[in-house]
């Protein structure tokens, strides 16, 4: 992986917040991030605020790229059985067979990445070795 990008994800994980949950800005850094690492240049989306942004950080947004972002549970689910690798707002939505692959969230005030294993493969992609080292698993 480039270094840029290893010095992206350094600052990213640097930064603290003081919401509960990331602000979206935030939460489009760490889905560029990951498109990065899994050589993938697009992702799907189906909320419009949500998509504006991550277009807005040069993120092609399309139903038919192979990564999604999740606004609820359900979506997660579906988006897991359509064979997507899903990101997730939300730690719970990894667990308990909810579809999450990766969770992008706030903990003791800076964003972290917790990663479902099962579900990343069960989604025929690899991240790369610097972002699982990186992230918690969500066991």
């Amino acid at each position: 992986m480039p270094r840029a990008c290893h010095l992206a994800i350094a600052c990213l994980f640097a930064l603290g917040l003081s919401a509960q949950e990331l602000a979206p800005e935030t939460q489009a850094k760490f889905l560029k991030i990951l498109l990065s690492s899994t050589g993938q240049f697009g992702f799907a989306c189906a909320d419009p605020g949500f998509k504006a942004k991550l277009e807005g950080n040069g993120i092609a947004v399309s139903a038919g790229f192979k990564m999604a972002w999740a606004e609820s549970e359900p979506e997660a689910k579906a988006l897991k059985a359509a064979g997507k690798l899903v990101i997730v707002p939300r730690l719970a939505w990894l667990k308990h067979g909810a579809g999450g692959a990766v969770a992008i969230v706030e903990e003791a005030g800076k964003p972290q990445i917790y990663v479902n294993a099962a579900n990343v493969k069960a989604s025929g992609m690899t991240l790369s070795d610097t972002i699982m080292k990186m992230a918690k698993p969500a066991n």
